[in-house]
């Protein structure tokens, strides 16, 4: 399994891409996520020595009962899947967002409309879109096991996967690692992330958050580097190896507390590699 990182908070995307990718690789890290919006991103990562397991993030228009929506939705797909298959790139990490005026049920039946074209065109390219389970306060598509059965019924094609991030499962409150196992076959990409529960607050506000706009903290939860959270990472990447994931583990760096400047998180992502490394084989 090798380590990679991507430009995934704000002070990392005021670098320029070159500079990043040089920067990431001086860290040494041997892998990274390339954006989808930098046409030669891709190149430039390969000629620096680095590997490319995918590209991403995919933010597709939310699904929609709407036929000129469930068009762009497509369109873009397509787009993506032709660069990814051009620079030979196995994976792009995708996001999808629910029709919020339809249930889950209608949901997944608009889904298995508008992806079972893309997921044939994405076997004919030999791409695989790896749908992240980030809820977007409960209102994306592949946010839990539940809907993850749905969807692969829908849409069985081999296709169509996960890129698996714990982070997301500890403040919902779903277990992590079960779903390993139950989905082992469908876990293209994997992120490394952590999330911090922050019990007083919790205590205070409840699950659902603070009402009132004067009271502090904000949040009951908040997103970590790997080791400064709640994910047991020898677990994680233990049974990520027993399933047979060897492919990229890549930091989702989203810790504010270290992310005030551009050096500052780079010294994120240097924190993250050394405390994952020694992990990985």
């Amino acid at each position: 399994m090798k380590l990679g990182c991507f430009q995934s908070n704000r002070a990392l995307h005021e670098m320029d891409y070159p500079v990043f990718v040089n920067a990431v690789a001086h860290l040494g890290y041997p892998a990274v996520d390339a954006p989808l919006a930098i046409s030669d991103a891709v190149d430039l990562c390969i000629g620096t020595g680095l590997t490319v397991h995918s590209v991403g993030p995919l933010h597709l228009p939310d699904l929609s009962a709407d036929t000129a929506q469930q068009e762009k939705i497509a369109q873009t797909a397509r787009e993506a899947i032709e660069s990814a298959s051009d620079q030979r790139v196995p994976t792009i990490t995708t996001l999808i967002g629910r029709a919020m005026d339809r249930d889950g049920d209608e949901n997944i039946a608009i889904y298995r409309d508008v992806f079972t074209p893309l997921a044939a065109y994405a076997e004919q390219q030999n791409v695989k879109l790896a749908f992240e389970n980030w809820p977007r306060n409960g209102t994306m598509l592949a946010t839990t096991p539940e809907m993850w059965d749905a969807m692969f019924s829908a849409v069985p094609s081999p296709a169509i996967g996960l890129c698996y991030d714990p982070s997301h499962f500890v403040w919902q409150g779903i277990e992590y690692i079960q779903p390993i196992w139950d989905f082992k076959d469908r876990i293209y990409h994997a992120h490394a992330k952590d999330t911090e529960i922050l019990l007083a607050a919790r205590n205070r506000y409840g699950i659902y958050g603070r009402l009132l706009s004067e009271t502090k903290p904000a949040n009951w939860w908040r997103y970590r580097l790997p080791g400064y959270g709640e994910v047991n990472w020898r677990n994680y990447i233990d049974t990520l190896y027993q399933v047979g994931y060897d492919d990229v583990l890549s930091v989702e760096h989203e810790d504010r507390e270290w992310a005030s400047t551009s050096d500052v998180a780079l010294k994120g992502l240097k924190l993250a590699l050394e405390f994952l490394k020694p992990m990985l084989v």
